[in-house]
């Protein structure tokens, strides 16, 4: 295999699933890493034997013997550090959500067409059997016209960094995150949905953001978490050609179980669940790739077949999965994000055969902003509201232990 050099930029828990995946595919190679905690950087070095470290990455970026730059931080870091490595003339994988605004995910965007900057964000639920099933299904014409959807996405308590301790508490502090589960888990939500449905052109949304939940009040908690970002977002988008999706997605609610996502068509309808937020089978399955039981994809078809009969079908993703890379590995390009980021950093897929994630996550992003911007006005937005009204909350001048960076918006 073609070897790929790759420096991580932010040591923190992603990091690790990404190291995991890593070890699947030998073409991968890591060499560098930056973190402005310097603990964190010695001990994620001594871990995992790479010695070249850095507590400013632009120093990384000088390098002119790496390929690939892999973006681990949080949200409101993505789209700075994201440019800076497109501009140094690295290709760029950058971690989910694409940006907290649509503003500042179009600046992502545009950054990788106008330098024809290779760019790739992390939405493990692309590379589901789920996903692949169903877009197979839904563009062969098994559902027939298409014209309703729903996206569910709840959790009873699963808030980073307070009912999942082991995540960082600034999953809750709204100046580094900028908002919770709507892009969080959202944009794995979101995105499979959109890009199942070949990426409509939006009209408008109506949406509402909730925060009703406080943060225990123990000495462990205290001081620990800045409370800011949202519990749940709900709401609904109209599409042009007259396609209508509900959505909701929640960190935190008493109403857990709201029933699964559906698309539904004028010949059958596609019910699932267990989409993949966690980052596939290389990252959080187990010896034998099976997937934790929550995120174990689920896919049903009901309908008429072409006989015109009544049929209920389970379409058994991870089982077919399984069986296809059995007999062909190559199939894992299609299962596994960073083996995919890798095929098309090597040129065995293309701009045309790859998943266009950066786009697909744009349009993620003007979804879960048109939420937002809904709720702030009390009605709802258009496209084009959303487009003027969208700002950037994109943390530009950061200020860390070793000096203060400055990054740059413009490319």
């Amino acid at each position: 295999m073609k070897e790929i050099r790759v420096g991580i930029i932010g040591a923190g828990a992603i990091s690790h699933r990404h190291m995991k995946v890593y070890t699947h595919i030998p073409g991968f190679k890591v060499v560098a890493v930056a973190e402005i905690d310097e603990k964190k950087l010695k001990d994620w070095s001594e871990r995992y034997g790479v010695e070249d470290t850095y507590t400013d990455f632009r120093e990384m970026l000088k390098r002119d013997d790496i390929d690939s730059v892999d973006v681990c931080v949080h949200n409101n870091l993505h789209a700075p550090i994201a440019i800076a490595v497109m501009k140094a003339g690295k290709a760029c994988y950058s971690e989910k959500p694409m940006s907290a605004t649509y503003y500042d995910s179009k600046l992502m965007y545009d950054c990788a067409q106008k330098l024809g900057a290779k760019f790739q964000v992390q939405i493990s639920s692309l590379y589901s059997p789920q996903t692949k099933i169903a877009k197979m299904m839904i563009d062969r014409g098994d559902l027939g016209d298409v014209y309703h959807a729903k996206s569910t996405a709840t959790a009873y308590r699963r808030r980073p960094g307070i009912d999942m301790p082991f995540a960082s508490p600034a999953f809750q502090d709204t100046a580094m995150a900028g908002h919770g589960p709507i892009i969080d888990i959202g944009v794995y939500h979101m995105g499979q949905l959109l890009y199942l449905l070949g990426l409509p052109e939006l009209e408008s949304v109506y949406g509402s953001v909730y925060k009703k939940f406080d943060y225990p009040h123990t000495p462990v908690m205290e001081g620990r978490v800045k409370g800011g970002v949202e519990d749940m977002g709900t709401g609904a988008a109209k599409f042009k050609g007259g396609l209508s999706v509900e959505f909701i997605q929640a960190a935190c609610t008493n109403a857990e179980n709201v029933g699964p996502s559906y698309i539904n068509g004028t010949k059958g309808a596609l019910i699932y669940s267990g989409v993949d937020e966690v980052g596939g089978v290389w990252s959080a399955g187990d010896a034998r790739g099976n997937m934790p039981s929550f995120m174990t994809p689920q896919l049903k078809f009901i309908g008429e077949n072409a006989d015109g009969l009544h049929v209920e079908t389970d379409l058994k993703p991870d089982f077919n999965r399984q069986r296809q890379t059995m007999f062909d590995p190559d199939y894992m390009k299609w299962y596994d994000q960073q083996f995919h980021w890798y095929c098309y950093l090597t040129g065995d897929l293309t701009d045309e055969t790859r998943y266009n994630s950066p786009l697909i996550g744009l349009n993620a992003s003007m979804l879960t902003e048109g939420l937002v911007l809904s709720a702030e006005r009390g009605g709802s937005v258009t496209a084009e509201e959303i487009k003027a009204l969208s700002k950037s909350l994109a943390i530009w001048r950061q200020e860390t232990p070793w000096g203060v960076f400055d990054y740059e918006d413009t490319f």
